[in-house]
Formats: C-alpha cells, structure tokens, sequence
C-alpha cells in the first residue's frame, strides 16, 4: 500500500534546501497527487516494473482494506 501521510517530508524532487528555503522557495508537500512519480521510484528502487508494483500495493490495500476489492471490480 502506498499513501502521503507525511506532508512535510517531500520526496527528493520536491525537497528545497535550507538555502533555498531561506532565499523564499517554497518547501514542496507530500500529497496524494504524487502517488504515481513515488510507486515509479520504489519500483526502480525494488527492480520492478512499475505494473508489477501497481498488482502488489493494490492486492495489499485489498487485504487491508477487505471492502476495497468489492469497489474495484465494480
């Protein structure tokens, strides 16, 4: 399963430095819309193709979330 629950621990390609910070750059957050670009970085990170992260974070949210697989069949 794969969620954002630490906004303010950007990924790398949106971490601004403290420099960068100081000089009025805004920090990027950590949300729900970069759910894709994160799976794609741990499937390379794993050696996976990004489907094959896809199948395995969706069947674990699935057995987490037993209600879930009813929805996408649906």
């Amino acid at each position: 399963m794969l969620e954002t629950d630490a906004p303010d621990i950007p990924p790398h390609w949106l971490y601004r430095t403290a420099e960068d910070r100081a000089a009025g750059a805004t920090q990027g957050r950590n949300e729900p819309g970069e759910l894709p670009r994160i799976g794609e970085a741990l499937a390379q990170l794993r050696g996976l193709a990004p489907a094959e992260l896809a199948a395995a974070t969706a069947d674990n949210a699935c057995q987490a979330l037993p209600k879930l697989r009813a929805l996408l069949r649906g």
